[in-house]
């Protein structure tokens, strides 16, 4: 877990989306470059570990983007949750707390 903090906001998304699917499971990608992008998360499970993709600005800032199916752009934190949870199909609703 916290191998995949940034320090920036999409650390919130990270953690908020922890609080409201168990047994998330969050891979950075690994890059051969150290000037290659690899401000990209792969979120899923034990059973699919590639469910949504999650882009950020360098040092997980804002716009986030998220594709699974479909994508979104956001810069909005809690946006950026709901679309996640949905999308990993979990049980919580957008106006579920889950700061």
């Amino acid at each position: 877990m916290p191998d995949d903090l940034t320090g920036g906001p999409v650390d919130q998304v990270f953690s908020q989306v922890r609080r409201a699917v168990p047994g998330l499971v969050i891979e950075r990608l690994a890059v051969t470059h150290a000037g290659d992008d690899d401000n990209v998360y792969f979120l899923g499970d034990e059973g699919i570990r590639d469910r949504v993709q999650l882009d950020t600005g360098p040092a997980g800032q804002p716009p986030f983007l998220v594709e699974a199916d479909s994508r979104m752009v956001t810069s909005e934190v809690a946006e950026a949750v709901a679309t996640v949870v949905a999308w990993l199909g979990s049980d919580v609703g957008p106006g579920d707390d889950l700061a």
